[in-house]
């Protein structure tokens, strides 16, 4: 280590004495952070091509800095500088490379090329006085973003503008400047150590907010005393006094209305030794003065006389008060039953202890958390890839990473959303038509369809809403590290002017996901928009069984037929192979067209449809049980739903060794997500008539209930989880396989633990209002 740290101190001092100047020329124009996109492979693969010759002859130049005939002709007669550094600047480092220099290890905190950031907290633990530290960002025409983070002497002595001077003397600028111009307002943001990130001002919407996070805390803390106060100790309070008729301390005494205490004890061992009748028989005799019993309100008291005190009923402090609230009626109080629904001791006793009703859906709390996982194994790789992540990026984009059998599993996480469609589907139309057959009704009344609504938008708004204020306006306010300032640009880049269209659910219609306002909530407007179909299908089959198979029938094969056309005419790219079609606009055809369109999707939702309607029709659920039952056609179905569901997330590895034409990239797109759900629902099916042996065990183990309660939550704060450890990291991440099982594992456990607190806070309480306004409107 001690001979390579002389070698880049040596390599570093030669550069500083290389005084070669570049003469800039026209250059392409500037880029545009906000435009920026997922990589072309092909022209990532050209430009890391070029740029890694750039890297070579800047390394040549590193160990011979005086041989100019290192470069090749054409960079000689531009080594001219047009970024002049100051001469206290130029002093400051000149001090700098002298060994003896107390700060010198300041020069190893330094990057020199493509992004390579140096050491952030090394480099602003020196005093704000001594150094800086300054991350370069820019991007090369346009598509591939750099950096490069550097540690130089203090602002006092070094502006931006000398930051970005010694940047082409000490790094691969000195190459770069060939054909790229700079601009140290727009691509530098420089540190130190009292000012470790970019502060962002804070808006009336953070204020705004701030002010909710204070009302639900405010309500949290009342709803939880009240609770332990009310639910808890009054319960215990009664259980203790509330059948003995006699005692002093209770209500129930008359006495205790008018006579003072004292005068009912008549001394403080009258009442000394309580017994519960149900557990001890009425018993008389004993010495000590001669014990006496009375009994009343189901219990006994034994007065065991002057030399039998005993004082374990002495009342406490807080019995007064008990004594005071014991008539107060929990069940039928309002406010008590507000505050109680953000209690905190009752949402975890829910979250850990509540049981579903329906246990032969249990395999369901196991399909939901596994899907939730699989969909953030798909994020934690695209997140990182599409602006700040991996230092590899020209390798993940080349689809290396993504030939072999076992990495399809990754972008098979796109069918995970299809799953969440189909249990959606599934669990409105087996609730509603419950429903309507409990009350004997095809069409329902018009109070019934309106609550159906409301519910809806009450179950799934708050938290929704909540997440996308605070990823606007209060997620900016508290992250750190260098390039946080740019979590903003990549997260919320359409919410200032769409945010509406999220709150009415339209935003998938109104936006592209690249522009689009918290982007994975795309699914949420499909699904509530497949929500206000469904009573109309439902209404149908009511009326007319068969009218109802063949309108969701015909239904599905429209939305597949559409999607396999629209594929194939606009010669659209699969989504397992998005590096491949990114396109200038920042807008991909395929997310566009396909990707989050109701039309598009609606498929898996209607699965479910259907689904419930053959478990929901006696005659036709027999039937189906029998098939079931039978163990030759139960396992041809086991194995018809395994072969489907493999064959959909692995068959795109043939796309890597022999490449698709559009005709089979129109049909995977077209069937794939519908084709998927219907092999996973033909073994959910089995799993409601108890069958599916070790699969369905697994899938109903006690922890994935606790975990599915959460799914919602996980949904919605993953990305936030995901991105905000990205734009906070310090240095890039870096693909393989082992670093990122770890990294995605990191992102399962603290989103987990994100939705546990949100679930607590804010959407089990609004669960329970919700509840709470219907059970009083009804």
């Amino acid at each position: 280590m001690k001979i390579n740290n002389i070698i880049i101190l040596l390599i570093i001092v030669s550069i500083f004495l290389l005084n070669s100047k570049v003469d800039s020329k026209s250059l392409p124009p500037s880029y545009n952070r906000n435009n920026l996109k997922l990589p072309n492979e092909k022209d990532v693969q050209d430009i890391y091509n070029r740029y890694n010759l750039l890297n070579t002859e800047h390394f040549s130049l590193k160990q011979n800095p005086f041989k100019k005939t290192n470069l090749n002709e054409n960079l000689n007669t531009k080594l001219q500088t047009s970024y002049p550094v100051s001469s206290n600047c130029s002093n400051a480092m000149s001090n700098l490379l002298n060994p003896n220099n107390p700060d010198f290890m300041m020069l190893f905190y330094s990057g020199v090329s493509i992004n390579e950031l140096g050491n952030f907290d090394s480099c602003i633990s020196y005093a704000s006085n001594v150094s800086q530290y300054c991350l370069f960002n820019t991007q090369i025409e346009e598509i591939l973003p750099i950096y490069i983070g550097v540690c130089y002497p203090s602002a006092i002595y070094c502006s931006p503008e000398d930051v970005l001077g010694l940047m082409t003397q000490y790094s691969i600028l000195m190459l770069l400047q060939a054909n790229m111009t700079f601009n140290a307002t727009e691509d530098l943001h420089c540190y130190n150590s009292t000012y470790q990130t970019v502060n962002i001002e804070a808006t009336a919407g953070t204020w705004a907010m701030t002010a909710v996070c204070a009302f639900i805390a405010l309500n949290i803390i009342i709803g939880t005393v009240i609770e332990y106060i009310f639910v808890i100790q009054l319960s215990n309070y009664r259980k203790r006094y509330g059948n003995l008729m006699n005692h002093p301390y209770s209500l129930l005494n008359p006495k205790s209305y008018f006579e003072p205490n004292s005068t009912n004890l008549q001394g403080d061992n009258q009442y000394s030794y309580i017994t519960n009748q149900n557990e001890n028989e009425s018993s008389g005799g004993g010495g000590g003065g001669g014990a006496t019993t009375a009994s009343g309100g189901g219990g006994t008291i034994e007065n065991l006389g002057n030399s039998g005190i005993n004082n374990d009923f002495e009342p406490q402090f807080y019995d007064g008060f008990f004594e005071r609230i014991s008539n107060v009626n929990v069940e039928s109080n309002l406010f008590i039953k507000y505050f109680t629904c953000w209690s905190l001791i009752k949402n975890f006793n829910s979250l850990a202890y509540g049981k579903s009703e329906k246990r032969y859906f249990n395999s369901l709390d196991g399909i939901r958390t596994l899907s939730t996982c699989w969909v953030i194994l798909g994020h934690s790789l695209l997140f990182g890839a599409s602006g700040y992540g991996y230092d590899n990026l020209a390798y993940v984009a080349s689809g290396t990473t993504l030939q072999t059998f076992a990495a399809q599993a990754i972008f098979g996480g796109e069918f995970a959303v299809d799953t969440f469609f189909m249990l959606s589907g599934f669990l409105v139309s087996f609730s509603v038509l419950n429903q309507l057959s409990k009350r004997n009704s095809i069409y329902g009344s018009i109070k019934f369809w309106v609550a159906y609504v409301v519910h809806r938008f009450v179950r799934l708004s708050p938290l929704y809403y909540f997440m996308i204020f605070f990823s606007m306006w209060v997620a900016p306010m508290i992250g750190s590290g260098p390039i946080f300032y740019q979590y903003s640009q990549f997260t919320n880049l359409g919410c200032s002017s769409s945010w509406w269209t999220n709150f009415l659910y339209f935003n998938n219609l109104y936006s592209t996901l690249a522009t689009e306002c918290y982007a994975v909530s795309w699914y949420l407007a499909n699904d509530m928009q497949f929500f206000l179909l469904t009573p109309f299908i439902l209404i149908l089959f009511r009326k007319w069984k068969l009218g109802g198979w063949l309108l969701t029938l015909s239904l599905i094969f429209a939305s597949v037929i559409g999607t396999t056309i629209v594929a194939y005419k606009y010669q659209l790219e699969t989504f397992f192979d998005i590096f491949s079609v990114a396109d200038e606009t920042n807008t991909n055809p395929f997310i566009t067209d396909i990707y989050q369109k109701p039309w598009n999707r609606i498929g898996p939702y209607l699965v479910g449809v259907l689904v419930s309607f053959i478990y929901t029709a006696p005659r036709l659920s027999k039937r189906v049980r029998f098939i079931y039952y039978r163990r030759i056609t139960r396992y041809i179905l086991y194995c018809i739903a395994f072969f489907v569901t493999f064959f959909l997330v692995y068959c795109p590895y043939t796309f890597y060794q022999n490449a698709w034409n559009y005709s089979q990239k129109a049909v995977f797109s077209g069937f794939g997500h519908t084709s998927f759900v219907v092999g996973l629902a033909i073994f959910m099916i089995g799993t409601f008539f108890g069958y599916g042996g070790i699969v369905k065990w697994f899938l109903e183990l006690g922890i994935f209930k606790f975990f599915s309660k959460l799914t919602y939550s996980s949904y919605l704060v993953h990305p936030l989880v995901i991105m905000f450890r990205i734009y906070s990291m310090t240095n890039f991440l870096h693909y393989s396989v082992t670093e990122f099982i770890v990294y995605y594992a990191g992102n399962i456990a603290t989103t987990f633990a994100a939705a546990f607190v949100i679930h607590l806070l804010i959407e089990k309480p609004f669960v329970n209002l919700e509840r709470l306004i219907f059970s009083s409107s009804s």
